[in-house]
């Protein structure tokens, strides 16, 4: 497939993604095109509805291009059908998955450093007095520890 080709292409067929594929195992090489039709996958499934809203979007699609590539060695093409889009479509949402969780871990740290922050400084004014600061560092059992687990209820049978 020609640069041009690929540059201009809105979709992705299961047909040329396997024939790259069968390019980086033969020759152990990551062409570029092979890299682009794994880009422009992991874009189109960042607009489905349950990924479009996030500010870091596109750190997630680079996350899931870099995922890509690492797992891309364990896909087996000598199958009786094999089908690549299925398989780096289901490691795009798994690594998409993956970083908005991790996303909300850095943000619930966030938040508590926010709420702590009357306890780092107190009685000054944050924006020129920095003179009564205390080093503090973060307690990682109190981000654990608002964490609610939630238990499942046992049902009772009946006999």
């Amino acid at each position: 497939m020609d640069n041009n080709g690929l540059k201009n292409m809105k979709y992705l067929k299961n047909k040329n993604l396997l024939e790259e594929l069968k390019i980086y195992i033969n020759e152990g090489v990551q062409t570029e095109e092979l890299g682009n039709m794994l880009l422009l996958l992991a874009k189109r499934y960042s607009d489905r509805p349950s990924f479009s809203g996030y500010t870091y979007k596109d750190d997630m699609i680079c996350e899931a291009v870099l995922t890509c590539l690492k797992y891309m060695h364990n896909f087996d093409v000598d199958v009786e059908y094999p089908n690549p889009f299925a398989y780096f479509s289901k490691i795009i949402h798994n690594s998409f998955l993956n970083y908005i969780s991790k996303q909300k871990k850095h943000s619930e740290i966030k938040d508590i450093c926010y709420k702590n922050m009357d306890i780092i400084y107190p009685d000054s004014n944050y924006d020129d007095d920095f003179d009564n600061f205390k080093v503090c560092s973060i307690n990682y059992q109190l981000i654990q520890g608002n964490k609610k687990k939630k238990k499942r209820k046992k049902k009772k049978k009946n006999k």
